[in-house]
């Protein structure tokens, strides 16, 4: 009987790693479109910005409002069920098979699976060649982060340290150009000021940490920055 008891302990760990599932994506290959809204007291709410989102059924996803611009990222998925999408957040509740229900501050968003031919319809611009970037008034005015990327194989930066937005003033009394925003600033509080824009294109950044911002293009209403770890890509909302 000792023997069969010492047998068991021995095989419990093997059937633990044969009984492992391996992780499944979190978002399979697919459309939707948002079916419904609701503030956050469940009270419903008329809309017509219609979201529409294309997973890829890796990391990256698609973006729209109906007959808009189309806004392609990598999103990260994270195991308390929150997705980044880069310039919003989400808690994703659990769902119905063709179903999807995402939460954060300003309410409750419902998406159903979307068949319909909207992305059809939109034209993305080809890409122009980028202009050299010879002064900081070429890039005043508020930027926020629509879409993000890993550079190389580097390791994907906390939410504090990731870019979320730029203000940008030009040049002040107080020898500040401009703000830079993470993730997780208030409005009112960003995480760096920019002290100066060098010859060769580089923001250099003071505040919690000395930052350098390499401004790759600012053209018809685009601006790409990228420090070590990740490339921002960033517009002015109206």
């Amino acid at each position: 009987m000792k023997k069969l008891f010492v047998l068991l302990l021995l095989l419990i760990p093997v059937v633990a790693i044969c009984g492992k599932k391996k992780p499944t994506k979190p978002f399979q290959r697919s459309r939707w479109k948002e079916v419904g809204r609701m503030r956050s007291d469940s009270s419903i709410v008329t809309f017509t910005d219609t979201m529409f989102l294309f997973f890829d059924g890796r990391d990256s996803f698609s973006y729209h409002v109906k007959n808009g611009f189309v806004y392609n990222g990598a999103f990260i998925f994270k195991e308390d069920s929150i997705l980044d999408l880069g310039t919003v957040r989400y808690h994703v509740l659990p769902g119905k098979p063709g179903k999807m229900v995402f939460v954060n501050d300003n309410g409750i968003y419902q998406f159903g699976v979307d068949s319909s031919d909207t992305v059809k319809a939109i034209i993305i611009p080809k890409e122009e060649k980028a202009l050299p970037v010879t002064s900081i008034d070429q890039m005043i005015g508020h930027w926020t982060v629509y879409k993000k990327s890993a550079v190389g194989s580097a390791n994907t930066p906390d939410v504090d340290m990731q870019i979320r937005s730029a203000y940008i003033t030009g040049p002040s009394t107080e020898g500040k150009l401009g703000y830079i925003f993470s993730g997780s600033d208030p409005g009112n509080a960003p995480s760096w000021f920019i002290k100066d824009f060098t010859t060769d294109q580089t923001l250099q950044c003071e505040g919690k940490t000395p930052r350098i911002l390499k401004v790759l293009r600012c053209q018809k209403n685009e601006m790409v920055l990228e420090d070590e770890s990740m490339r921002y890509f960033l517009k002015q909302f109206r």
